[in-house]
């Protein structure tokens, strides 16, 4: 039988590509897991659900970064300074009458009448207006009072920290998807892994029979050659599912995030997984676009490009910021003009920019037009795939029905021939095509099922109903 695992895994590359994360030594483990157990255990453990989860705790410590820009700010500076030369301030002197310019001796009623009288002068010691080394400490509060920029950032925090929790959903989605298709890939391998042993166990057994009756004459050399070329492609057949199942169990692994070296089991059945889906189930449930996460993040990327909209005309508003100011000294000079506490309110009012707002404002407007048709294309877009979808299920459920049929004519059909073969009233190359048939058949039954899984995950991603 031909399974074709390669181009079932091809199609799961964009869903199962996911980032590599070193795993921690463990003791080895054995992890039974049902389908709903296995996507919970996924987002848990898988590095991109976590990373997902990060990212929307960053998103909401962002909130209150954006947040505090508004509130008041307490901000302290020390500062240290040494000074080669102080400055000094000169007041001049002392003026007064002397009897001997050179003496300098000053004039009293004593000696007013002896000698000459000159006019005397005494400088006064320098004032120095600061201290060689000192240390100052100034602390600021400021607070600011009004900012457009500012109320609409604010908004555009919280928009984004939607985008965040969006694009959590997304992640999850995506990944419970590819949980839920590897799952059941993993289960049609096993079953068909279990048909073909079935075969090679009923195909040894006849080999077994065919080379008693050659022994005896009854059939040719060349009917009992033709049954164990059967054998073989059969067994090479096992031995090359044996391995695509170890494969695909090593993938699904990586997808949980869990160790290769743990041992995993499969609790759901095929059957369970694919016989609740039915066209009647399908088909009573409307699809919504609002409903889509795909759409809802581009809602979302609206609300944002209308607030970087209202960021850009918030520019011609002024800015209104008050600040207070006290400052200490650890050597107070003699003269210190320097006011200790100074409070100041600042306006900033933008008058001409050359064009330079208005142009922006302009090229945010042309970004939320984009938005809005790549919005309106998305929704047009998935109605589309959904009403693809919705016929890749009809079209699968009719195949799974089909085959299901082809499956008990096929088997009815080698048991017959296997009589007649036993009887002398067949060929062994009818056997063998027979043979051929029933494998055939299990094939595209266990591909239709897979089909119809997958295209049911599709249709309750598009609905987001995983």
């Amino acid at each position: 039988m031909k399974f074709n695992l390669i181009k079932i895994l091809l199609a799961l590359m964009p869903v199962l590509v996911l980032q590599v994360q070193p795993m921690a030594q463990e003791t080895k483990k054995t992890l039974s897991l049902s389908l709903k157990q296995a996507q919970e255990y996924a987002l848990q453990n898988n590095a991109n659900a976590r990373n997902s989860v990060i990212d929307l705790e960053i998103a909401r410590k962002k909130i209150w970064e954006t947040t505090a820009i508004g509130l008041p700010q307490l901000n302290a500076q020390a500062n240290y300074q040494h000074l080669f030369t102080v400055p000094e301030l000169s007041l001049g002197g002392t003026t007064f009458l002397a009897t001997d310019l050179e003496s300098g001796i000053p004039i009293t009623s004593d000696n007013i009448n002896n000698g000459d009288v000159y006019l005397g002068f005494t400088p006064s010691p320098p004032i120095q207006l600061g201290v060689k080394d000192n240390t100052t400490l100034d602390i600021t509060l400021t607070q600011l009072v009004f900012s457009g920029e500012y109320l609409v950032g604010l908004q555009a925090s919280k928009v984004f920290y939607m985008i965040s929790d969006q694009s959590r959903i997304k992640t999850e989605t995506d990944l419970k998807e590819a949980v839920a298709n590897t799952y059941s890939l993993v289960l049609v391998l096993e079953q068909s892994r279990l048909t073909l042993e079935q075969s090679l166990g009923n195909l040894n057994k006849t080999l077994l029979e065919m080379r008693a009756m050659y022994n005896q004459g009854f059939i040719e050399n060349t009917d009992v050659d033709q049954i164990e070329l059967t054998t073989l492609n059969v067994t090479n057949s096992v031995n090359s599912i044996n391995r695509q199942v170890k494969t695909t169990l090593d993938l699904m692994k990586f997808q949980l995030g869990m160790p290769y070296e743990n041992e995993l089991i499969l609790t759901d059945s095929l059957g369970f997984i694919a016989g609740g889906i039915t066209m009647e189930s399908v088909l009573e449930k409307s699809f919504d676009v609002n409903q889509n996460i795909n759409y809802q993040i581009l809602q979302t990327q609206e609300k944002l490009g209308i607030l970087s909209l209202k960021r850009e005309k918030s520019t011609y508003l002024p800015n209104l910021a008050a600040v207070y100011r006290h400052s200490e000294k650890v050597n107070q000079p003699a003269f210190d003009f320097a006011p200790k506490d100074v409070f100041q309110l600042s306006m900033n009012i933008p008058i001409f920019s050359s064009g330079q707002r208005n142009v922006k404002v302009q090229q945010r407007q042309l970004e939320l037009n984009k938005i809005v048709n790549t919005k309106d294309n998305i929704a047009n877009g998935l109605k589309l795939d959904y009403n693809n979808a919705l016929n890749e299920m009809a079209t699968a459920y009719e195949n799974y029905l089909n085959n299901q049929k082809n499956i008990e004519l096929t088997s009815r059909i080698y048991e017959k021939t296997l009589i007649k073969y036993k009887e002398g009233l067949s060929t062994s190359l009818d056997l063998t095509n027979v043979q051929n048939q029933y494998l055939q058949a299990q094939g595209d039954y266990y591909t239709a099922v897979y089909t119809l899984i997958t295209t049911k995950n599709k249709l309750d991603k598009l609905n987001n109903n995983l």
